[in-house]
């Protein structure tokens, strides 16, 4: 019920609004390519904030699409790993919901640090969450971020640049090829035992 609330006054908020300060999210992943079993690990990040200034991210609701097909939800990680959750600053934990769909997973944090310890203590570069996806199947996916709704420390809507995607590729599990050394040596383990049977056959 909260949640949908916010999402309400966040969207009166954004067609009433005539802030133009325009802060960015994008999806960041440790890898482009990968083997089926492996685990791809997204990051969202928020950049474009002032360090330890208003205005600051007291509250989110993002949609990650991925092809549920190649891939499985395997983990989702609240928080920046280095920089801790920005949005837990005094230690009073934030409001987490995560909902998977067919092929969506629905994020939602509400801070429950006071506008001053937002404003005065949070961090214009840092991580969000990270999600981990294992790969299922051979193909390329795309990954997609839209936003849904972000409010400030006040809960006043905030805009943000249209937010990246990425391709990834997803391959069978490669089997290593013998190296030319192992060939040669083959080759001359089986000349010699013909040599040999030739021998003993005289």
């Amino acid at each position: 019920m909260m949640k949908k609330l916010f999402n309400f006054i966040a969207s009166l908020a954004v067609l009433f609004s005539c802030d133009t300060f325009a802060m960015n999210i994008n999806l960041v992943a440790d890898k482009s390519n990968l083997n089926i079993g492996d685990t791809l690990e997204l990051q969202v990040r928020v950049s474009g904030l002032d360090d330890q200034a208003a205005p600051s991210l007291g509250v989110y609701d993002l949609n990650l699409g991925f092809d549920a097909a190649l891939f499985s939800l395997s983990a989702v990680h609240w928080g920046d790993s280095v920089l801790g959750n920005q949005l837990d600053l005094a230690g009073f934990g934030s409001l987490q919901e995560s909902t998977l769909g067919a092929n969506w997973l629905n994020l939602f944090e509400l801070s429950f640090d006071s506008i001053a310890d937002l404003d005065l203590l949070q961090a214009g570069d840092f991580t969000l969450f990270s999600v981990l996806l294992t790969a299922q199947a051979i193909g390329e996916g795309n990954l997609s971020l839209w936003i849904n709704a972000l409010g400030d420390a006040s809960g006043n809507a905030l805009s943000a640049t249209e937010p990246n995607g990425l391709a990834v590729t997803v391959g069978g599990v490669e089997v290593p090829e013998p190296s030319s050394l192992l060939l040669l040596l083959g080759a001359l383990a089986i000349f010699a035992l013909r040599v040999r049977k030739l021998q003993y056959s005289r």
